[in-house]
């Protein structure tokens, strides 16, 4: 299994030791002085990534691994978006992804901190991102033929991935994208319930890369 988190917290000066445990290899991606934002991503222990390339944030927003399998290549993003300027910061990060990921299929996985489409995805069907903006996105994503299977295998469905404690609300925040081609006629995509965060995970099984890195899981 592979885990991608966000919102680590973990400061550069003072990274974990993970060397025990379910997942025994770790890449992470720290704020560089304070405990604030931070992505990781982290193999099971019965996992032997074949890392080809990697490109880590400096800044704790991004993670990009390069993994290969036989004749096949994946990349796994793990990214974190602001709370603000999120469209200018998905179009930059996604452009790197593409330089970064060429010739490879796509795994990414994240906090978005914006909904897709708030008719279905926001408690209070509303978004402070314009739908000329959301547009723009989802188009950015079209051009890497990224799609979002939770959505592909439940259309319509209104279930949230974040609870707001301060506004009372809900939002899909949380998402995987895998390429078109990693997608089969069986492929699983599911939220769990807040157990102990204001965000739930989200579980995935792309089946082409499942000898790879078998399920995945985003947690928060």
């Amino acid at each position: 299994m592979l885990a991608m988190l966000q919102e680590t917290h973990f400061k550069a000066s003072s990274l974990p030791k993970c060397e025990r445990g379910y997942y025994t290899t770790w890449f992470h991606s720290p704020h560089p002085d304070k405990k604030a934002g931070g992505v990781s991503v982290a193999f099971h222990k019965t996992s032997h990534p074949s890392v080809l390339s990697s490109e880590i944030d400096t800044k704790g927003r991004y993670i990009f691994l390069k993994l290969s399998e036989g004749q096949n290549i994946f990349t796994i993003a793990n990214v974190y978006f602001p709370n603000q300027g999120q469209i200018p910061f998905a179009s930059k990060i996604l452009r790197k992804l593409a330089r970064f990921a060429e010739g490879s299929s796509i795994i990414l996985g994240g906090d978005l901190n914006m909904v897709m489409d708030p008719a279905i995805d926001s408690s209070t069907v509303k978004s402070s991102i314009s739908p000329a903006a959301q547009h723009r996105f989802i188009q950015d994503l079209s051009s890497l033929r990224l799609v979002d299977p939770w959505r592909v295998l439940h259309p319509g469905v209104r279930d949230f991935s974040f609870h707001s404690l301060a506004h009372n609300s809900y939002a899909r925040l949380d998402h995987l994208f895998v390429s078109q081609n990693l997608l089969d006629s069986d492929p699983h995509c599911s939220m769990d319930g807040f157990l102990w965060s204001d965000h739930s995970p989200v579980y995935g099984r792309p089946p082409v890369a499942r000898p790879l890195i078998g399920d995945l899981m985003i947690t928060y």
